[in-house]
């Protein structure tokens, strides 16, 4: 929830707070996953992604021509959603304890119809339009041997298009699934990907900055699938609340690249603030 005691506002992130940022960061875009929804503040965004089952009405939002995104896990299922115990264990090819997940085995026909015609269906008929596709590579967290993970990547791929070709006019944003841009590129409008500066680290439950070495090579992706694709990069970074000026710093480094940055806690529950006496 926003902090009453600072009478706080809401700030473009591609704009007002941060007004030094490249003008080509593109499409402001918030990310936020509690609840309640501040439906009211999002309004003030061009794209927002959601948790859908935490979201009641999207009719403000559209009113406000705000683009809405529903996060769905496509590589993992966490044990908390209200429908994990109608999968089947046998669709599951391991575990990601760190976060209370079990991971997909993505050829699995059955589950590609689970998605497409049960859960997404029921957020098409809710009013949905487009959606976030988080958990793309978590496969290569348990397959490691290499004809293993290419089945799986011929699977998500072949998912992927069913989707776009299932929900006409669709809109979809990937997290990273670099491994499978090539056979789906041309089905998304975005990549998303987290922690190029700063990050999170879930098992010591603390902030991290991220090393040179695995910046430079998301950094290397980021850049080559904005050049092939001409897709808007979306990068999600990390930082304590409270520490408002490293927040700038490193939506501004982002931006500075020319990819479109939020920059927020790791529950994704907060959105960036200032007081009055910042504006």
């Amino acid at each position: 929830m926003l902090s009453l005691k600072f009478r706080a506002v809401v700030l473009f992130i591609n704009s007002m707070l941060f007004s030094c940022m490249h003008s080509d960061a593109n499409l402001s875009t918030a990310f936020f996953y509690g609840k309640p929804v501040p439906v009211d503040l999002l309004s003030h965004y061009k794209q927002v992604v959601v948790e859908p089952e935490n979201m009641n009405d999207l009719d403000e939002l559209y009113a406000n021509k705000v683009k809405v995104f529903a996060y769905i896990s496509i590589g993992e299922v966490n044990r908390t959603r209200f429908w994990y115990s109608e999968i089947p264990k046998n669709w599951f090819v391991g575990s990601h304890e760190t976060w209370g997940s079990d991971i997909v085995d993505l050829t699995q026909q059955a589950w590609h119809d689970y998605l497409i015609n049960k859960y997404m269906t029921s957020l098409w008929e809710q009013g949905y339009r487009g959606f976030f596709f988080d958990t793309l590579d978590s496969y290569q967290r348990v397959i490691f041997d290499s004809e293993e993970r290419a089945l799986q990547e011929k699977a998500l791929a072949q998912l992927i298009k069913r989707i776009y070709q299932h929900f006409p006019g669709v809109k979809l944003i990937l997290n990273r699934g670099f491994e499978v841009l090539p056979e789906v590129g041309q089905y998304a409008i975005a990549v998303a990907a987290e922690s190029l500066f700063q990050g999170w680290d879930q098992t010591k439950q603390k902030y991290i900055e991220v090393s040179e070495s695995d910046r430079d090579w998301l950094l290397n992706k980021l850049n080559q699938t904005k050049d092939k694709y001409k897709l808007q990069i979306i990068v999600i970074d990390y930082v304590d609340p409270t520490q408002r000026e490293l927040a700038k710093k490193t939506a501004k480094r982002i931006s500075d690249l020319g990819f479109t940055p939020w920059v927020a806690n790791p529950g994704l529950d907060t959105l960036p603030v200032v007081e009055e006496s910042e504006i």
